[in-house]
């Protein structure tokens, strides 16, 4: 498939600004990278630029899929390893049976969050994990999928901790962001200046991610599978370097990717065309059916998303920081879609 990408991008930037104009947008940034390089590289909203730093929220759970697939390439871990034979004390309550399968896929039984008294407590690591280590199963691990929005970070981070040796955050950078020379546009935990949430068109129950990266605390600690903050650059470079090399760089191997985007469901948990939770090892499945693995990747809670697209070669990044009535439905990213001939993806 060819691609005209000097007048995609004409087209692109209209879209965004027409939708900052309508009131859709407040502020917006989109990246493309096709055949290993940058294609489209475009923002819009006041004082916005392209590489301004936005919040997330999951986005960043591909990112820690990939540190984890990187090390099962290198022998180090594998997807049918028991959570208990690297983290002894999570064995324990009814999740003995846990395998390191089941975590990635959101089928560990561990969505809920721990009682905690403070968002001091949320971003110390080791209670975190302590509290997980000792908690009881929603239900059977390797049963029902649901989602482990915030739990994910812990999960799969301490896994990697005890695998290597080192603290979580040191081994992202070193698999994933420094490689990519990413490290000032792909950044958990942080104090730096960033895209605030414009949360003035949804009502105060819906705010809740402004409250939570408004935060200073949570903010600034380490939560990767919800405090990240990127630009669309940062996230569309990602996904590419899953597709091919970039700069030299390639993050995981053909297999690696052909496993890790294969849907995982139990049999009687049946998956929906309509539902967004479609999950492999650690990645979203976007389709379209059959072939859901198509399109893989992870959207956040304020509408940011990156992905790749195996068929056409297109690998996306885009932010967005305005909370929106139809989420997770947003028109722009609809606009999107259509201009570049791609499925909607709702996240």
């Amino acid at each position: 498939m060819k691609y005209d990408f000097k007048a995609l991008t004409i087209e692109l930037q209209t879209a965004l600004e027409k939708a900052i104009e309508s009131g859709d947008e407040s502020g917006c940034q989109l990246a493309i990278y096709w055949n290993g390089e940058l294609q489209v590289d475009i923002a819009a909203g006041e004082g916005i630029g392209t590489r301004s730093l936005f919040p997330i929220f999951s986005c960043g759970k591909s990112v820690m899929a990939t540190t984890f697939h990187r090390l099962v390439e290198r022998g180090l871990v594998s997807y049918e390893t028991p959570v208990g034979d690297i983290w002894p004390e999570y064995a324990c309550n009814g999740k003995e049976n846990t395998l390191v399968w089941h975590v990635l896929t959101h089928r560990a039984g561990m969505a809920a969050l721990p009682q905690l008294d403070s968002n001091e407590q949320m971003v110390d690591w080791n209670l975190m994990c302590a509290k997980l280590a000792a908690g009881k199963p929603s239900w059977e691990p390797g049963g029902k999928f649901q989602y482990h929005g915030i739990t994910f970070a812990w999960l799969v981070g301490e896994l990697v901790r005890r695998i290597t040796g080192k603290p979580f955050r040191q081994v992202m950078i070193d698999e994933v962001i420094k490689p990519l020379g990413l490290e000032d546009e792909l950044i958990f935990g942080t104090d730096r200046e960033y895209v605030r949430i414009d949360a003035s068109a949804v009502p105060p129950q819906k705010r809740w991610c402004d409250d939570f990266i408004g935060n200073d605390v949570i903010r600034q600690g380490f939560i990767p599978s919800a405090n990240g903050l990127a630009t669309a650059h940062a996230l569309a470079k990602y996904y590419a370097s899953l597709m091919g090399k970039i700069d030299g760089i390639r993050l995981l191997g053909d297999k690696t990717i052909a496993e890790a985007t294969q849907l995982r469901r139990a049999a009687d948990d049946p998956v929906s065309d309509n539902e967004w939770s479609k999950f492999g090892l650690g990645y979203v499945l976007c389709g379209p059916a059959p072939d859901y693995g198509r399109i893989f990747g992870q959207g956040g809670a304020a509408g940011a998303e990156g992905f790749a697209d195996k068929a056409t070669g297109l690998c996306v990044g885009f932010t967005r920081n305005k909370l929106h009535p139809l989420e997770p439905d947003y028109p722009v990213r609809n606009r999107i879609s259509e201009i570049l001939g791609l499925p909607k993806r709702v996240w």
